[in-house]
């Protein structure tokens, strides 16, 4: 009983030991790391693909340098730039979402513009044809232009 106690404190303190000989991950890369993230599940996906692509290489690059052990400022300045350019991306994204959403009620506004003017036009029904003998008072000679005009008195 002794013997399986001692064994489980050995393995607790390895297990302790192995975890704090790993660095944790400078705070620049975990903010980066989450902005792409956001990014990728917003409309950068779809509307911003090059500039999500670009936030990834970024962020693979300060991956990179954090996993190899390079200089921690190396690795924080890159991953500070993957974090802007992941921004850039999601921002992007939404500007593009947000000029389709307009493109759309200005094409639903104008519809309904449309249809209003149409509604109000009144129907313009063929006039009956005058009959030969009538003329209008501008086409009728002067004499009976006069004896028109003293007629409707």
């Amino acid at each position: 009983m002794r013997y399986n106690q001692g064994i489980v404190v050995m393995l607790l303190l390895g297990g302790v030991l192995g975890c704090a000989s790993a660095p944790l991950p400078p705070k620049e890369l975990i903010g980066a790391r989450k902005s792409y993230a956001r990014a990728r599940a917003g409309a950068a996906a779809e509307l911003a693909p090059a500039d999500l692509q670009g936030a990834l290489e970024a962020l693979e690059r300060a991956e990179r340098a954090f996993a190899e052990g390079r200089e921690l400022a190396e690795a924080r300045d890159l991953a500070y730039l993957a974090e802007r350019r992941a921004q850039l991306a999601e921002a992007l994204g939404r500007t593009a979402a947000m000029e389709r959403q307009r493109g759309a009620a200005l094409q639903a506004y104008a519809e309904v513009q449309i249809a209003r003017s149409r509604k109000r036009a009144p129907t313009i029904e063929p006039a009956e044809p005058r009959r030969p003998q009538e003329k209008a008072p501008a086409q009728a000679s002067a004499p009976e232009r006069s004896l028109m005009i003293l007629n409707r008195r």
